[in-house]
Protein backbone atom coordinates (compact mmCIF):
# COMPACT_ATOMS: atom_id res chain seq x y z
CA UNK A 1 0.00 0.00 0.00
CA UNK A 2 1.26 3.34 -1.37
CA UNK A 3 2.37 5.32 2.55
CA UNK A 4 0.61 8.69 1.07
CA UNK A 5 -3.37 7.99 0.53
CA UNK A 6 -5.49 10.47 -1.98
CA UNK A 7 -7.09 13.04 0.17
CA UNK A 8 -11.18 12.81 1.01
CA UNK A 9 -13.24 15.36 -1.53
CA UNK A 10 -13.82 16.88 2.16
CA UNK A 11 -10.44 16.97 2.76
CA UNK A 12 -9.65 18.41 -0.85
CA UNK A 13 -12.17 21.12 0.02
CA UNK A 14 -10.48 21.67 3.07
CA UNK A 15 -6.79 22.54 1.26
CA UNK A 16 -8.79 24.13 -1.44
CA UNK A 17 -10.37 26.56 0.93
CA UNK A 18 -7.43 27.29 3.16
CA UNK A 19 -5.26 27.98 -0.05
CA UNK A 20 -8.03 30.59 -1.07
CA UNK A 21 -7.61 31.96 2.10
CA UNK A 22 -4.16 32.74 2.30
CA UNK A 23 -4.29 33.92 -0.95
CA UNK A 24 -6.99 36.21 -0.60
CA UNK A 25 -5.42 37.46 2.51
CA UNK A 26 -2.20 38.21 0.87
CA UNK A 27 -3.46 40.01 -2.37
CA UNK A 28 -5.49 42.30 0.98
CA UNK A 29 -2.52 43.03 2.83
CA UNK A 30 -0.92 43.99 -0.56
CA UNK A 31 -3.57 46.74 -1.65
CA UNK A 32 -3.39 47.79 1.91
CA UNK A 33 0.28 48.78 1.45
CA UNK A 34 -0.42 50.17 -1.89
CA UNK A 35 -3.30 52.17 -0.56
CA UNK A 36 -0.50 53.39 2.33
CA UNK A 37 2.24 53.70 -0.08
CA UNK A 38 0.39 56.20 -2.51
CA UNK A 39 -1.96 58.02 -0.04
CA UNK A 40 0.10 58.51 3.21
CA UNK A 41 3.40 60.28 3.10
CA UNK A 42 3.94 59.06 6.36
CA UNK A 43 4.73 55.84 5.28
CA UNK A 44 7.44 57.62 2.78
CA UNK A 45 8.80 59.20 5.99
CA UNK A 46 9.32 56.11 7.88
CA UNK A 47 10.80 54.61 5.30
CA UNK A 48 13.56 57.48 5.06
CA UNK A 49 14.06 57.00 8.49
CA UNK A 50 15.16 53.12 7.98
CA UNK A 51 17.10 54.05 5.12
CA UNK A 52 19.29 56.44 7.14
CA UNK A 53 20.07 54.15 9.59
CA UNK A 54 21.10 51.69 7.44
CA UNK A 55 23.09 54.10 5.45
CA UNK A 56 24.62 55.22 8.63
CA UNK A 57 27.05 52.22 7.78
CA UNK A 58 28.09 52.79 4.83
CA UNK A 59 31.96 52.25 3.68
CA UNK A 60 33.60 51.29 0.92
CA UNK A 61 34.23 47.65 1.77
CA UNK A 62 30.31 47.38 2.05
CA UNK A 63 29.27 49.25 -0.83
CA UNK A 64 31.27 46.57 -2.65
CA UNK A 65 29.80 43.88 -0.75
CA UNK A 66 26.40 45.05 -1.57
CA UNK A 67 26.96 45.53 -4.88
CA UNK A 68 28.69 41.77 -5.76
CA UNK A 69 25.66 40.68 -3.45
CA UNK A 70 22.64 42.36 -5.15
CA UNK A 71 23.72 41.05 -8.43
CA UNK A 72 22.62 37.66 -7.43
CA UNK A 73 18.86 38.09 -7.35
CA UNK A 74 19.18 40.07 -10.97
CA UNK A 75 17.19 38.52 -13.73
CA UNK A 76 19.86 36.86 -15.25
CA UNK A 77 21.04 35.25 -12.40
CA UNK A 78 17.08 34.17 -11.30
CA UNK A 79 16.78 32.83 -14.77
CA UNK A 80 20.89 31.23 -14.56
CA UNK A 81 19.43 29.56 -11.28
CA UNK A 82 15.94 28.47 -12.40
CA UNK A 83 17.79 27.08 -15.94
CA UNK A 84 20.14 25.15 -14.02
CA UNK A 85 17.32 23.35 -11.80
CA UNK A 86 15.27 22.95 -14.92
CA UNK A 87 17.95 20.75 -15.80
CA UNK A 88 17.34 18.78 -12.88
CA UNK A 89 13.54 18.63 -13.11
CA UNK A 90 13.71 17.50 -17.04
CA UNK A 91 16.37 14.65 -16.97
CA UNK A 92 13.37 13.32 -13.87
CA UNK A 93 10.95 13.90 -15.93
CA UNK A 94 9.25 16.28 -13.22
CA UNK A 95 6.92 17.66 -16.23
CA UNK A 96 4.71 19.66 -13.55
CA UNK A 97 7.23 20.86 -11.47
CA UNK A 98 9.40 22.11 -14.15
CA UNK A 99 6.35 24.26 -15.21
CA UNK A 100 5.24 25.46 -11.81
CA UNK A 101 8.55 27.02 -11.43
CA UNK A 102 8.57 28.78 -14.94
CA UNK A 103 5.57 29.90 -14.61
CA UNK A 104 6.54 31.46 -11.05
CA UNK A 105 9.73 33.22 -12.21
CA UNK A 106 8.29 34.36 -15.57
CA UNK A 107 5.14 35.17 -13.72
CA UNK A 108 6.68 37.12 -11.15
CA UNK A 109 9.30 39.13 -13.80
CA UNK A 110 5.94 40.50 -15.34
CA UNK A 111 3.53 41.18 -12.46
CA UNK A 112 6.58 43.55 -11.02
CA UNK A 113 7.37 44.97 -14.58
CA UNK A 114 3.87 46.23 -14.91
CA UNK A 115 2.99 47.27 -11.19
CA UNK A 116 6.27 49.29 -11.36
CA UNK A 117 4.66 51.19 -14.19
CA UNK A 118 1.28 51.56 -12.76
CA UNK A 119 2.47 52.52 -9.21
CA UNK A 120 4.91 54.77 -10.69
CA UNK A 121 6.71 55.35 -7.14
CA UNK A 122 10.12 57.27 -7.71
CA UNK A 123 13.15 56.00 -6.43
CA UNK A 124 14.87 57.23 -2.97
CA UNK A 125 16.92 59.91 -3.48
CA UNK A 126 17.77 60.63 -0.18
CA UNK A 127 22.44 60.13 -1.18
CA UNK A 128 23.68 59.44 -4.39
CA UNK A 129 23.60 55.49 -4.61
CA UNK A 130 26.38 53.57 -5.83
CA UNK A 131 24.32 51.73 -8.14
CA UNK A 132 21.81 53.61 -8.93
CA UNK A 133 18.63 52.03 -10.90
CA UNK A 134 16.82 53.79 -14.11
CA UNK A 135 13.21 52.34 -13.10
CA UNK A 136 10.83 52.83 -10.65
CA UNK A 137 10.62 51.52 -7.23
CA UNK A 138 7.72 50.00 -6.08
CA UNK A 139 7.68 46.78 -5.68
CA UNK A 140 11.24 45.53 -5.20
CA UNK A 141 11.79 43.37 -8.65
CA UNK A 142 15.02 41.93 -6.66
CA UNK A 143 12.72 41.33 -3.48
CA UNK A 144 10.35 39.52 -5.64
CA UNK A 145 12.34 37.62 -7.80
CA UNK A 146 14.10 36.29 -4.76
CA UNK A 147 11.41 35.40 -2.59
CA UNK A 148 9.60 33.59 -5.94
CA UNK A 149 13.10 31.58 -6.43
CA UNK A 150 13.05 30.27 -2.69
CA UNK A 151 9.54 29.28 -2.42
CA UNK A 152 9.41 27.56 -5.88
CA UNK A 153 12.12 25.27 -4.90
CA UNK A 154 10.55 24.68 -1.67
CA UNK A 155 7.51 23.51 -3.50
CA UNK A 156 9.42 20.72 -5.18
CA UNK A 157 11.12 19.23 -2.58
CA UNK A 158 8.49 16.63 -0.33
CA UNK A 159 10.24 15.85 2.75
CA UNK A 160 8.95 18.75 5.14
CA UNK A 161 12.73 18.54 7.44
CA UNK A 162 14.47 19.26 3.77
CA UNK A 163 11.49 21.84 3.18
CA UNK A 164 12.29 23.99 6.20
CA UNK A 165 15.79 23.93 5.99
CA UNK A 166 16.06 25.25 2.81
CA UNK A 167 13.38 28.21 3.61
CA UNK A 168 15.48 28.67 6.87
CA UNK A 169 18.76 28.50 4.37
CA UNK A 170 17.15 30.57 1.64
CA UNK A 171 15.42 33.35 4.30
CA UNK A 172 18.82 34.42 5.02
CA UNK A 173 19.51 35.15 1.46
CA UNK A 174 16.40 37.43 1.11
CA UNK A 175 17.38 39.09 4.22
CA UNK A 176 20.76 39.47 2.33
CA UNK A 177 19.18 40.65 -0.69
CA UNK A 178 16.64 43.05 1.20
CA UNK A 179 19.88 44.68 3.23
CA UNK A 180 21.50 45.39 -0.23
CA UNK A 181 18.37 46.98 -1.92
CA UNK A 182 18.44 49.01 1.30
CA UNK A 183 22.06 50.01 2.02
CA UNK A 184 22.43 51.10 -2.01
CA UNK A 185 19.14 53.19 -1.47
CA UNK A 186 17.81 52.10 -4.40
CA UNK A 187 14.62 50.72 -2.46
CA UNK A 188 12.48 51.70 0.67
CA UNK A 189 11.49 48.97 2.85
CA UNK A 190 7.76 49.04 1.86
CA UNK A 191 9.20 48.35 -1.93
CA UNK A 192 10.93 45.28 -0.11
CA UNK A 193 7.70 44.07 1.83
CA UNK A 194 5.32 44.32 -1.44
CA UNK A 195 7.79 42.63 -3.74
CA UNK A 196 7.69 39.53 -1.01
CA UNK A 197 3.99 39.56 -0.52
CA UNK A 198 3.43 39.63 -4.17
CA UNK A 199 5.77 37.03 -4.81
CA UNK A 200 4.33 34.93 -1.77
CA UNK A 201 0.51 35.81 -3.35
CA UNK A 202 1.75 34.17 -7.27
CA UNK A 203 3.88 31.57 -6.01
CA UNK A 204 0.62 30.60 -3.74
CA UNK A 205 -2.15 31.42 -6.46
CA UNK A 206 -0.30 28.87 -8.87
CA UNK A 207 -0.67 25.86 -6.67
CA UNK A 208 -3.51 23.41 -6.91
Amino acid sequence: MSKYLPLSISELKEATLKNLLVILSLLTTFGLLVIAVTTLPLITDWDSIILEKVHNSQSLELDQIAIALTQTARGIAITAITSLLSIGLFWRKQWRSLGYVWLVIIGSGLINFLAKLLFHRHRPDLWVSPLPQPDFSFPSGHAMLSMSLVIAIAMLIPQRHWRLIWLFTGGFWLMAIAWTRLYLGVHYPSDILGGWLLAIFWSKALLK
